[in-house]
């Protein structure tokens, strides 16, 4: 529904009516319009998350580059979900329940990549874990804002994404980490998981 109309136009009378309950019970559930929808983006992508099987191990670089190129190519297939929770997300009156649960999708994906470095004291010694979370959910849902508007071709949003949010980590990182940034970037044209799914 969000997908649909909009969460202006998000009618609970709609949702209660589709789910088969009682307004009366949607609110004593969930409390405000708001804090239904937060829930239900949060569900949503929980849902969409324990069905992805990655190839790559957890908290590595192969596995960062692995996910956003499936999520990203998962978003090219509901370009209309993913503009509305863009356009839900960058607007100045968002009601901040929802707008956490847009942001919690990008950034609980990096968190675990991002606390390793830290751990193995891999982050440049400026770096504050949190705000560069921070910056790369702005960065990832900046360039998703654009694609979803229709200011870049899908092929070019892929490789975009991925393009740079390595340069931003590039400059985030030092020692091994970032030579292993560095050689993913110079291979990135060739990239097994950015090929696979090209158009010919």
């Amino acid at each position: 529904m969000i997908g649909d109309v909009g969460i202006a136009s998000l009618s609970m009378d709609e949702v209660a009516r589709r789910a088969e309950v009682a307004k009366r019970t949607l609110y004593n559930a969930f409390q405000s319009k708001e804090r239904l929808v937060a829930a239900a983006i949060h569900q949503y992508f929980e849902d969409y998350a324990s069905r992805i099987h990655y190839s790559t191990p957890d908290q590595t670089l192969e596995r960062m580059i692995e996910r956003l190129v499936v999520v990203a190519r998962r978003n090219l297939e509901i370009r209309n979900y993913a503009r509305a929770l863009m356009n839900i997300y960058h607007a100045h009156d968002v009601d901040p329940d929802i707008r956490d649960a847009i942001y919690a999708i990008a950034a609980e994906s990096h968190e675990p990549w991002i606390r390793a470095l830290r751990a193995r004291r891999q982050l440049q010694p400026w770096i504050d874990p949190d705000e560069l979370i921070s910056s790369l959910v702005t960065f990832r849902y900046g360039l998703a804002n654009a694609w979803a508007e229709g200011l870049m071709e899908d092929e070019a949003f892929l490789l975009n994404l991925v393009r740079g949010f390595l340069t931003f980590m590039t400059g985030a990182t030092r020692g091994a980490a970032r030579k292993e940034i560095e050689q993913a970037l110079a291979d990135l044209p060739t990239h097994p998981l950015l090929l696979a799914g090209k158009k010919s």
